[in-house]
């Protein structure tokens, strides 16, 4: 099987980006639950909602998309491959910076402190770099 490491790589990056889109939001409805309480922000609450969701779902087929390209990266598709873990890595991508800055903007500038800290511990951010190694070091087969 030719890049065998790629696809090894890809795939433990692609099952933290599920992994991360099942439990990225559960922390962040949380907060939402506390600005329902605020008078002022109850009109945002839909739309907030909305994009958490959206985030969600994202980073959840990025996963998907992850997986399937590794799998292609074995194959004479190499190419193919690494165009549609392109696509997959940059959605997770967005999600994750998104989700970043959402965390910000409701913790405040206490949060804008911890920014290493959080990204450190953040499980996508993990799986989006191993994904991009991955990516990064398939080559592609030898003609023949």
């Amino acid at each position: 099987m030719q890049n065998r490491t790629s696809f090894i790589l890809v795939l433990i990056g692609g099952i933290i980006l599920l992994i991360e889109g099942i439990t990225g939001s559960i922390g962040f409805f949380a907060y939402l639950e506390l600005i329902e309480t605020i008078p002022e922000l109850v009109l945002f609450v839909p739309i907030v909602n909305a994009l958490v969701w959206l985030l969600t779902i994202l980073a959840f087929t990025s996963g998907f998309g992850t997986i399937g390209g590794g799998y292609l990266l074995t194959t004479k598709r190499v190419g193919t491959g690494k165009f549609i873990i392109g696509l997959s890595v940059g959605m997770g991508l967005i999600g994750l910076i998104i989700k970043l800055a959402q965390l910000i903007w409701f913790s405040g500038a206490t949060a804008v402190l911890d920014f290493f800290v959080i990204a450190a511990q953040s499980l996508g951010w993990v799986g989006i770099f191993l994904t991009i190694a991955g990516r990064q070091s398939a080559k592609k087969p030898d003609e023949v």
